[in-house]
């Protein structure tokens, strides 16, 4: 008996002395953790997280808005922590199993990383307002590497994410250095902004990417015609509902539907009929593919004009999907061209902020192009000079990229404005 109890002991002090598994160093894992922390907060409270950053906090918030803000601050506390833990990580795996991608292109963490990027963003403001500028900028600038984990995962959903992401971010940078006393500390976040704007988004390479899932959804499909779940594969594909119905007829619905989006009929006539289509289906997105990233690869606004002209050649022989469009290349680039611009306009807000003296922001923006090595960015759209504007005899500025229609993409104007009645706090 005594023999046994020694045993016992010493296996329990040899647990004891098991050392605790490290950190994961996959952000993903953190982020994860952190969605779950947030959807287990009031969806009353999370109700905020449906409006764009700027509309939270704005210089008319009253202090009953404020108050929503903080309770939900606190409410979601261990999401923003885990949240925090994951942007400062290396690398970010969601582990998309794409098999199961081939029959629902629903990515769910998706919108709720926006979310997290949010309360960072809240987070990040809630620091300023206690004079904590170090922490605040910290914070927004792990809100710019969580853009940057989403930019460069597989699908063009996650990177457009991430695009929401950085958006969030560079307001929230903006916002920050317009009220931050610590010169030297902006100077410093201005040049960790540039040092990151090399690989910050990668549009054609996540457009090579989206591509070649579309390849393996078609072979996945032709591997499951006639006897396998082709049918939930093809409504999926074109965005339509699944009937709740009987085999026979959910297959009918899934034929009825894309002749209606264009596929022959006599396509689903056997086999080798779907074979044969959906291979020709996969040499054409594979050009388009290729001429697409060519593309993405070149600036605005001549990525824009050439990725419509590629959308004209191909559009025709593609089905006509929610897919399809939004593989427009014309499309994609315009949205990374705003990316460019929000982040250009970033810059020069940081620099702006970082030459301000006690009498106020510059006349013009020759001091701070001196804090750029020299040369102003101009807009991605057009090549235009951004438009700046001294207010208040210099005590707030305005700043913008005018808006401007490039072929048939619409790109709209990005502006930034601050006047000294708008507090940190707000």
């Amino acid at each position: 008996m005594i023999v046994v109890c020694q045993a016992n002991r010493s296996l329990a002090e040899e647990a004891l002395d098991l050392p605790l598994p490290r950190t994961s160093t996959n952000a993903a894992l953190h982020y994860q953790r952190a969605i779950l922390f947030l959807v287990a907060v009031d969806p009353a409270q999370r109700e905020l997280l449906g409006k764009p950053i700027w509309e939270i906090i704005t210089p008319t918030s009253t202090q009953a808005d404020l108050a929503r803000v903080n309770q939900l601050l606190i409410a979601s506390r261990h999401a923003i922590r885990s949240a925090l833990i994951g942007a400062h990580q290396l690398r970010a795996d969601f582990g998309l199993d794409v098999r199961q991608y081939m029959l629902t292109s629903v990515l769910p963490h998706t919108h709720l990383m926006v979310d997290l990027a949010k309360l960072n963003a809240l987070h990040g403001v809630q620091k300023e307002a206690s004079g904590d500028w170090r922490s605040a900028a910290e914070i927004y600038l792990a809100t710019v590497r969580m853009g940057r984990h989403m930019t460069h995962q597989t699908t063009l959903d996650e990177a457009l994410a991430g695009v929401d992401i950085l958006e969030t971010a560079y307001y929230a940078l903006g916002r920050w250095a317009t009220h931050c006393p610590e010169i030297s500390l902006i100077d410093r976040v201005l040049e960790l902004a540039t040092v990151s704007s090399g690989n910050l988004v990668e549009p054609a390479r996540t457009l090579l990417s989206e591509a070649s899932i579309s390849q393996m959804r078609l072979d996945a499909l032709r591997d499951a015609y006639p006897d396998g779940p082709w049918a939930e594969m093809v409504l999926e594909a074109l965005g339509q509902e699944l009937p709740n119905v009987g085999p026979e007829e959910l297959r009918a619905a899934a034929i009825a539907a894309a002749v209606k989006h264009g596929v022959p009929q006599k396509a689903f006539d056997n086999k080798d009929a779907l074979g044969l289509y959906l291979n020709n289906l996969r040499t054409v997105h594979i050009a388009l593919a290729r001429e697409s990233a060519a593309c993405l690869s070149q600036s605005s606004p001549g990525s824009i004009l050439r990725g419509e002209a590629i959308h004209q050649k191909f559009n025709s022989k593609l089905p006509d999907s929610e897919r399809a469009n939004k593989l427009n290349p014309a499309r994609i680039a315009a949205l990374f061209a705003v990316h460019e611009a929000e982040f250009s306009m970033t810059r020069v807000i940081l620099a702006i902020s970082a030459v301000k003296t006690a009498s106020g922001y510059p006349s013009d923006l020759g001091s701070a192009a001196e804090k750029l090595g020299g040369t102003l960015p101009r807009s991605p759209y057009d090549g235009s000079a951004l438009v700046y504007e001294s207010l208040e005899n210099g005590r707030g500025f305005s700043i913008a990229v005018a808006g401007t229609t490039v072929g048939g993409e619409k790109l709209p104007e990005i502006k930034f404005k601050h006047l000294p009645s708008a507090s940190p706090a707000q």
